[in-house]
């Protein structure tokens, strides 16, 4: 395809914003992003689980088709590019709590297209085909390699400061673009073209603990997790889920009840690290947002990834650069333009 390429401002470095950026420099377009690094922001404080089951109804999770053939995959051609460790693939044990969840997830075990994700380990469930993208790992590495070539700006996008020009171009403090898209998380909701698409706030804790001698080749999951890192003995633990939410104060109530859980999960003594908190910009029909404005054809959205964020990516980030690019058509249930 022979497009000339296109001048983009993404505005955002989460998940979205940086895979997107990526994908759009390998279709050889000039890519600038700007963001001001809140350490706060929900792609920062992720665990970064790629899991492709829902536990409700136990089922494939959403467009498992497209995705859980390539994300592993994907990822690890970005560790390549930007010379960085960043992906892990190892099972999730589903600890069952009592009798009836256990038979439900033997009976959907035994469905054919259940059969390669689901096998019974004692009273549990092993989940195949899990991981965890160290998201704020990939994020810091591409954000090198776009300042290598001076593609990063670290500071606040001033919404005011956007001149609409003729032909279809805009500026940016002095510099033309053919396109902005807004990668912003729940920063959206100040933004004057997107504020009309419905984000639900959700505040969500994160700790980062130390477990003496579990293993580190298993995700652990009850209704909490418990994530492997590459540090000896060192774990996620999460997640709380305060809905409309929007303060990111910790609250030591949330870390002893994430402490607590892990204990009866574990039966280890577990210390505290480290505990963050984030505002999830949550979705409530779980479909992320994509596309153009109604009106100003030349800002895009991207955003709503919701917690499958690092698997919902390798699929995503593709098509919407398709979608800039070469104006081809998107997946019609994240396309805002139908609707959406």
């Amino acid at each position: 395809m022979g497009n000339k390429p296109k001048h983009i401002l993404i505005v955002g470095s989460g998940l979205a914003g940086s895979t997107l950026a990526l994908e759009l420099i390998r279709r050889r377009n000039k890519v600038q992003v700007i963001d001001n690094l809140a350490p706060n922001s929900s792609s920062r404080v992720a665990a970064g689980i790629i899991n492709p089951v829902v536990p409700r109804g136990v089922k494939r999770t959403w467009q498992y088709q497209e995705i859980f053939p390539i994300v592993f995959d994907y990822y690890r051609k970005l560790e390549s590019q930007l010379q960085s460790e960043f992906i892990y693939e190892f099972p999730m044990l589903q600890i069952h709590t009592n009798e009836n969840e256990r038979n439900e997830w033997r009976k959907r075990g035994e469905v054919p297209e259940m059969v390669e994700l689901l096998n019974p380990d004692g009273d549990d469930t092993i989940v195949n085909h899990c991981g965890r993208l160290d998201v704020l790992k990939f994020l810091n590495a591409t954000q090198t390699a776009l300042e290598k070539n001076n593609q990063f700006i670290s500071e606040q996008f001033a919404y005011t400061d956007l001149i609409f020009q003729d032909k279809g171009m805009v500026e940016y403090h002095g510099k033309q673009f053919n396109e902005v898209v807004f990668c912003e998380g729940i920063g959206i909701n100040q933004n004057p073209w997107f504020n009309h698409l419905f984000f639900d706030p959700t505040g969500g804790d994160i700790l980062t603990v130390r477990i003496p001698d579990l293993s580190n080749k298993k995700i652990i999951k009850q209704k909490q997790w418990i994530v492997p890192t590459k540090e000896k003995d060192v774990f996620l633990l999460g997640s709380t889920f305060h809905k409309q939410s929007t303060s990111e104060v910790t609250n030591p109530s949330d870390a002893e009840f994430l402490l607590e859980r892990a204990r009866l999960i574990t039966g280890k003594e577990i210390t505290l690290i480290k505990h963050q908190r984030s505002i999830r910009p949550t979705v409530q029909h779980r479909r992320p947002y994509l596309g153009r404005h109604h009106i100003f054809k030349n800002l895009c959205v991207y955003n709503g990834l919701g917690s499958k964020g690092s698997a919902l990516c390798s699929w995503l980030s593709p098509m919407m650069a398709d979608f800039i690019t070469y104006n081809t058509p998107m997946n019609d249930d994240v396309d805002i333009s139908l609707g959406h």
